[in-house]
């Protein structure tokens, strides 16, 4: 299973708000290297999507979308979708066979969902994350706590948020820095970390990168005895 945020752009550019993915084309091409999963794509809340996806609050945001839902949405991603999906397809529901994948805010929360639910996810692709977004918070988490388990992709682009040039060498700092802690905590193998120089905030990218990230994720499941 591969549970995609923000999932209006991972189908289709008629429902997207800025191009789309290519999902499903990307895991179609996959089945015939015989990788394969199910894909679930979770909308996100418009105004709230900052909120849903980052673990604390920011003080400069409303207190309505001002962050410090990411532990609330994950639960209901586990609780509600996940639950339903497992009761409605042929999954294997282990950490093993359950993925998840997302961009920018959506690389955070699923960063997040990985380093505090391992019982639920078991590998997490983390695609040009927003880490100035929330104060440092996945940095302190990573250092204080266990070696994370599954594997993560972690994936960053030279050109992200080009119209603040503060913010871009944020994006490219902090992915290499994430990188250098993940490796630091003895991910080996486990963590695979790609850095175009050239790449955009944008779902064009991220398409681009899917591929090879899906490939390393899924390489080597195998079902439960």
């Amino acid at each position: 299973m591969v549970y995609f945020h923000d999932g209006q752009n991972v189908f289709d550019e008629a429902t997207s708000y800025n191009g789309e993915w290519r999902a499903d084309e990307t895991l179609t091409e996959l089945a015939a290297e015989d990788l394969e999963a199910i894909a679930i794509a979770i909308p996100n809340a418009n105004e709230r999507r900052y909120h849903e996806y980052s673990p604390v609050r920011h003080p400069d945001f409303p207190s309505e979308r001002g962050g410090g839902g990411g532990d609330d949405y994950v639960a209901f991603l586990i609780n509600s979708v996940k639950a339903q999906v497992d009761s409605s397809f042929r999954t294997l529901p282990d950490p093993a066979h359950t993925l998840v994948v997302g961009s920018s805010m959506g690389g955070l929360i699923s960063l997040h969902a990985v380093l505090t639910r391992p019982d639920v996810f078991g590998g997490a692709g983390v695609m040009s994350p927003a880490f100035w977004a929330c104060a440092g918070e996945a940095f302190g988490r990573v250092r204080s706590g266990p070696v994370p388990t599954g594997k993560i992709w972690l994936d960053i682009g030279g050109q992200e948020g080009t119209d603040h040039p503060e913010r871009q060498q944020a994006y490219w700092d902090d992915a290499h820095a994430m990188r250098d802690l993940l490796l630091q905590k003895g991910m080996g193998d486990r963590l695979r970390f790609q850095a175009d120089p050239q790449g955009i905030h944008r779902e064009s990218a991220w398409a681009a990168r899917l591929p090879e990230a899906l490939r390393f994720l899924l390489k080597d499941q195998t079902p439960s005895a």
